[in-house]
């Protein structure tokens, strides 16, 4: 009497509960059934926990079931030599009667690989198929050699679709109030799912919450995940290098060498490393790793060490303010990742739907996105809208932002054009008249030289027009005011800029009848690097904004303009006497802390010169002023000889230099010092 062994009851119990994956069982059935194959390896390749051996024993029990002989070699527990290779195999009977051979774990292969494909696949008889199971894909030389190059199909495996993540809670018996939650959070993982409804499980007829609140409530289930994805216990080094690839947006080797403050060499290895994971993709702005795996190494690192989360964030939005209110290039990325970094606040990721934030790309739009833009303004907003946005594209079209997905569909945009008082030639668009006339007769009322940023329409997604908005808010000339307008029905939107501390302000109704709301930030009482410094506060302690209130107004400068000129030319004229310097005007300006004396002020003198000799056409205003007043007291006509000058015209220049500079200290004095 024959009995049914343990072995061929749990293959019974993998068939009934086995879920999707219907297109590689298909692949890989043909291939069976086909002696005249051409393809003999297939190599099945994905992050860790998506289910590859899973699917390999499914295919191996099927198989057996149909007569094949079959056998498996596991890497994790076979050493990566050819001789415990074949002993491996040669232990389950003799490699020559072998149908189907099955590799799993073979991302341990290392030196291995080469032999197996080099030595021991030729020899193997033809029908014989080979399946491979590896977190990585297969050497590049499988794919550049022509020998191999119908021999093998390499197959990607990814997270499940919705139906089957659905299907696969329902064969285990997880009710249907959380199983959405579930699907959500698992982000298609088979281990995940697996993971959660098990989690749910054990916490059954408590009121515990589910999905992804579980995953932040749970750092034992986080810990848990990552040992089963990790499959090592990482470095110090290399533990601070996951810590900055789950906060970063996207990582790149510059972002690990300054957030972890390490040299180059040693940069370059944790990149490499990072770089090397399953659970990383490589994209052309930097790596991102799975959305999961982001939220477990952001769980556990709270968890364990919260004083060093705070100091990687501290140091990531630092360097990433910086990088953006130096106006170099890249903007576009550095804004994003600087607002990207508000999810890791609760309140914030609750705020909004930030599904594939990571991979969106910014930037300007070119002549070719006049259509499509105009259509998506036209489909979220109205057809009077488009018409209007048209207008603005013939006048400002750098006021157009473009937000791209991974795959280069265009999925949301920004119109942000920027106003000036006095300006003529616009477009019949209330909500511009109306921002414009909201700054008059104000003492926050535009200036010279300063500029209003309109965000006028934005469509798609809540996050993306918020990285549109840092990026310009950090990176706009001369920007005093921001109004930002959302349509009733952008509640996101609306929540993310509350939470990024714009003020609510009046509501404007279009010639439709739509009301359009607006919030409000006036820059100049506090310049961006203050606001994202004093944001990174309330993001590390998971605070809301604080309760609205009336947007205050910047004191207007206590020193009118031509007095503020006279007061910088006594300035530079005693900036080598501190006794005569001590009684500056502008030491009761904000140019300077309240308790600076005459070597600070110097300091900011000197620091405008060096500015205006940055900028172009003005060098020789600069020359005058250094060769006039801080490389020695001499008389005029001594300088006017030295910067090789008629006398009559190195007074216009001087007095031309004096007034330039003043402007730039004005605009220091309300904004704040440009960055170096």
């Amino acid at each position: 009497m024959s009995v049914d062994s343990h072995g061929s009851v749990l293959a019974a119990l993998r068939r009934e509960s086995f879920t999707g994956r219907a297109a590689e069982l298909r692949l890989l059935r043909e291939l069976m059934r086909n002696e005249a194959r051409g393809c003999f390896v297939v190599w099945l390749h994905g992050m860790g926990g998506v289910g590859k051996s899973t699917l390999m024993l499914r295919f191996a029990d099927e198989a057996r079931m149909q007569g094949t002989i079959a056998r498996t070699i596991d890497m994790r527990c076979t050493d990566a030599t050819p001789d415990a290779f074949l002993a491996a195999l040669e232990a389950q009977g003799p490699p020559e009667e072998a149908q189907l051979l099955l590799i799993d774990s073979a991302e341990s292969l290392g030196p291995l690989e080469w032999w197996l494909r080099e030595e021991f696949l030729p020899r193997m008889p033809t029908h014989l198929l080979v399946l491979v199971g590896s977190r990585r894909p297969p050497e590049t030389e499988w794919r550049t050699d022509p020998q191999w190059w119908h021999a093998l199909r390499s197959v990607r495996l990814s997270g499940m679709d919705d139906a089957e993540a659905f299907l696969l809670l329902r064969n285990r018996d997880v009710p249907e109030s959380s199983v959405a939650d579930i699907v959500r959070a698992s982000h298609g993982l088979p281990l995940a799912l697996v993971l959660f409804a098990d989690a749910r499980e054990a916490s059954a007829g408590t009121a515990g919450p589910s999905g992804e609140r579980e995953l932040y409530d749970s750092p034992d289930l986080a810990r848990e995940l990552l040992r089963l994805l990790l499959r090592e216990t990482p470095s110090p080094a290399r533990s601070d290098a996951l810590q900055v690839l789950a906060l970063a947006r996207v990582t790149t080797e510059e972002l690990v060498r300054r957030t972890l403050d390490v040299p180059v060499a040693e940069a370059q290895l944790l990149f490499a490393w990072l770089h090397g994971l399953s659970f990383v993709d490589s994209t052309a702005a930097g790596l991102i790793p799975h959305g999961l795996v982001r939220e477990a190494l952001l769980v556990d690192l709270r968890w364990r060490d919260p004083e060093k989360y705070e100091r990687l964030f501290r140091r990531l939005h630092a360097h990433l303010a910086e990088r953006l209110t130096q106006r170099t290039g890249g903007r576009w990325a550095f804004g994003a990742g600087l607002a990207h970094l508000g999810r890791a606040s609760s309140v914030v990721r609750e705020a909004a739907d930030w599904s594939g934030a990571d991979r969106f790309q910014l930037r300007s739009a070119l002549s070719k996105d006049l259509h499509p833009v105009l259509a998506a303004i036209e489909k979220e907003h109205g057809a009077a809208a488009g018409r209007l946005a048209r207008q603005w594209w013939d006048r400002q079209p750098s006021a157009f932002v473009v937000v791209e997905d991974d795959r280069g569909d265009l999925v949301g945009t920004l119109v942000a054009p920027c106003l000036e008082a006095g300006a003529t030639n616009l477009p019949g668009d209330p909500v511009a008249h109306a921002a414009l006339e909201h700054m008059k007769g104000r003492s926050s009322s535009l200036r010279r030289t300063e500029r209003l940023l309109l965000g006028r329409w934005s469509t798609g997604s809540a996050v993306a027009t918020c990285f549109a908005l840092t990026t310009l808010w950090a990176t706009t000339p001369g920007l005093a005011v921001s109004w930002t307008c959302a349509a009733r029905e952008q509640e996101e939107l609306s929540r993310l800029l509350s939470l990024y501390d714009q003020q609510p302000g009046e509501t404007v109704t279009c010639a439709d009848g739509e009301p359009i709301l607006s919030f409000v930030r006036d820059w100049r009482s506090m310049p961006f690097a203050r606001w994202a410094e004093a944001l990174s506060i309330r993001l590390l302690a998971d605070e809301p904004a604080v309760a609205s209130a009336p947007a205050a107004e910047p004191a207007a400068p206590a020193m009118p303009w031509p007095e503020f000129v006279g007061a910088v030319k006594y300035a530079y004229q005693k900036v080598s006497e501190p006794e005569q310097l001590a009684h500056s005007a502008l030491l009761r300006t904000g140019l300077v802390a309240s308790d600076a004396g005459p070597a600070e002020l110097r300091q900011v003198l000197t620091e405008t010169v060096a500015q205006l000799r940055a900028q172009p056409g003005r060098r020789q205003l600069a020359d005058i002023l250094e060769i006039t007043y801080l490389s020695g007291p001499r008389s005029q006509q001594a300088a006017a000889n030295r910067a090789a000058l008629s006398f009559s015209t190195y007074r216009r220049r001087l007095s031309a230099s004096l007034v330039k500079a003043a402007e730039l200290l004005r605009e220091r004095e309300l904004y704040g010092p440009v960055p170096r």
